[in-house]
């Protein structure tokens, strides 16, 4: 039981640094949505894509890169909440094992 132990409390460590790295993520998602250029470049977008005038490769593959980015985006948890419950779960089963060990 102890390798399992071993083995859950590195868990429980790099669920800790999910959360921080999460965190991270979620800021620096929020700097690039403020940042000028990158909001131009989306809007610029968003434009050619409702007029559809003259067909541009270029504005073509912009909009496929950033639907990639955004459905990308999308399957990153919002926030640290999964990584605290998942950590808190590791640690609740971290003592349960340790008090229970046959």
């Amino acid at each position: 039981m102890e390798k399992s132990i071993e083995k859950l409390h590195k868990l429980h460590d790099s669920v800790q640094k999910l959360e921080a790295v999460l965190q991270e993520v979620w800021s620096l998602v929020d700097e690039i949505g403020e940042d000028h250029q990158f909001t131009d470049l989306i809007n610029k977008a968003q434009k050619y894509q409702s007029k559809k005038l003259k067909t541009d490769k270029s504005m073509e593959e912009l909009i496929v890169r950033l639907d990639e980015f955004d459905h990308s985006m999308e399957e990153i948890p919002e926030d640290g909440t999964a990584a605290v419950d998942f950590e808190d779960a590791i640690a609740e089963l971290i003592d349960w094992m340790k008090n229970n060990q046959a």
